[in-house]
């Protein structure tokens, strides 16, 4: 018997924030560099989501600069959809290369720090079923950290 897992069932590899971080993102494939300043939406130790004027398409390089603490960190766009229908905004999900909490946020979450203890199961994502529908938008309750909240 075949099973399916849905990846909105399985835990969180770690708790994700909303936080406004601003930091300049930079294109690194092409001959001329572009760059941009923007704020994040949502963090986590393995990536971000970012608000850009510009889209980008999956699998490009960014450098991430002026990050807290005066770093920077290199990533790849996982994903890319328009905010909204004007065209005027992209929200673009970027995987960092060495994952870890650019970000310096302080106190971290307890499951920031490790690697969770119980094996959870590679499970790949399918593409989304509508043009331009960003698949991580379904939220866990036990998976978001409000910042400030009770």
């Amino acid at each position: 018997m075949e099973s399916t897992i849905n990846p909105h069932d399985s835990p969180r590899r770690c708790t994700r924030i909303r936080t406004q971080i601003p930091l300049r993102l930079t294109r690194l494939d092409t001959a001329v560099r572009t760059s941009e300043r923007c704020y994040t939406l949502v963090v986590n130790p393995q990536g971000c989501g970012v608000r850009l004027s510009t889209p980008l398409e999956a699998g490009v390089p960014v450098q991430l600069d002026e990050l807290p603490g005066g770093t920077s960190t290199t990533a790849r766009v996982a994903n890319c959809v328009p905010l909204g229908s004007g065209g005027k905004y992209w929200l673009v999900g970027l995987a960092l290369d060495q994952p870890g909490n650019v970000w310096c946020i302080r106190p971290e979450p307890a499951d920031w720090g490790r690697e969770p203890d119980v094996a959870v199961p590679t499970v790949v994502v399918a593409a989304p079923t509508k043009k331009n529908e960003w698949p991580y938008s379904q939220f866990s309750d036990k998976g978001e950290f409000h910042p400030g909240r009770k």
